[in-house]
This record gives C-alpha cells, sequence and structure tokens, in this order.
C-alpha cells in the first residue's frame, strides 16, 4: 500500500466509476486519499454542497462528447476546483476544448491505478498554477483600469484647472491623502462629479 504524505487525506469525488474501480483505487492508493463515489447523469450536475467536500473531482467516462464537457464546464465555473477526466475514448478529439473549459488533466484510454496519485499531483499542481496566473491577470487588469481612470482624472484637472500633468497629479494624491482613500477611487469620484466642477 503507497501512502500519500499530504495530510490530511485529499477528498476524491469519483464521478460514475465502478466498484471494481474505486475499491482497487482505495486499496491500492491507500490511507493519503478518501475517495468518494457518486453516480449521476451530467445533465443534472453535481451539488455545490458535494464538490465543496472534494478536494479533487474525478469523471470516469466510456466516452467524452462536447455536452459531457459543457456540463462539467458549468459546475466547475461555480465551484472551482482540479478536475480530472479518465475517458476510455474520445471520438472527436476534445482535449483542447476540455483544456479550455477549465478541466486540469484529461486521459484518454489510460486509467491504470498505479498512475492515479502522480496524476492527481500533477492536477493539483496544475490547478494551482493556473489559478496564480488567473490571480495575476485579474490583478493586472484591475491596476490598468485604475491607471485609466486616474489618467482621465489628470486629464479633466489639467483641462479645467490649466495644471500640467505633474501639478495635476500631485492634486489627485493629496485629496486621496486628505480624505485616507485610494488615488482611483478619488478619480473615480471626481470623473463622477465632473459636470458640476467650476
Amino acid at each position: 500500500m503507497t501512502s500519500n504524505p499530504i495530510n490530511p487525506p485529499l477528498n476524491v469525488l469519483v464521478v460514475n466509476a465502478d466498484s471494481v474501480s474505486l475499491s482497487g483505487l482505495q486499496r491500492t492508493l491507500g490511507d493519503g486519499y478518501v475517495f468518494q463515489s457518486v453516480d449521476v447523469g451530467l445533465n443534472g450536475g453535481l451539488p455545490p454542497s458535494i464538490l465543496s467536500l472534494s478536494d479533487v473531482l474525478l469523471f470516469r467516462l466510456k466516452t467524452v462528447d462536447l455536452p459531457s464537457l459543457e456540463q462539467i464546464k458549468q459546475m466547475i465555473d461555480a465551484t472551482p476546483m482540479p478536475v480530472m477526466i479518465f475517458a476510455d475514448d474520445d471520438p472527436d478529439k476534445l482535449a483542447s476544448v476540455a483544456i479550455r473549459y477549465g478541466i486540469t488533466s484529461f486521459i484518454v484510454a489510460g486509467f491504470e491505478i498505479r498512475r492515479v496519485p502522480t496524476l492527481i499531483e500533477v492536477t493539483l499542481e496544475r490547478f494551482k498554477l493556473h489559478n496564480a496566473l488567473r490571480s495575476e491577470l485579474v490583478k493586472s487588469q484591475e491596476e490598468l483600469a485604475a491607471r485609466k481612470v486616474i489618467e482621465r482624472a489628470k486629464g479633466l484637472l489639467m483641462d479645467r484647472k490649466q495644471l500640467n500633468e505633474q501639478e495635476a497629479y500631485r492634486s489627485l494624491r493629496e485629496l486621496a491623502m486628505r480624505q485616507s482613500k485610494p488615488i482611483k477611487e478619488v478619480a473615480e469620484t471626481l470623473l463622477l462629479y465632473s459636470d458640476i466642477l467650476p
């Protein structure tokens, strides 16, 4: 029996696995994992309460089709989490679609219990990296949006108060410090009330 060094055990929700696969997973992987099984038609989805108790979502599918992937995408859009798909067949070659839909690992004709621990590790690490990249992207987008608002507010002050760019920025910064607010918030307020500025 191999055991996973991660403590506490990882909760793996296995969707539509046969009892042989499930017992084989638990017997082979030991105490590092807790496998729970659920049999559902993908059209019904999975309740968020079940998903929130799981660390990894593992689908065991005979074949992959676009409607199935779309249902899985809806689930993980509602409850982001690492998702593995083991499919016996992928007749429409949907691996790239699966990855774009947020499925972390997509394995065709390769369900071997001894490989599952490594694939779970890879899935968890990919999910962490994807989340980190997404957070960086959101942060960059927010910073860019803030810069645009500040530039517009500076332009307004330059136009209405006949200030140069440095003076307009200094004016915004001083106003933000006096009000104990972020400069972006002050700039947004200024733009909002620009019609009543002298």
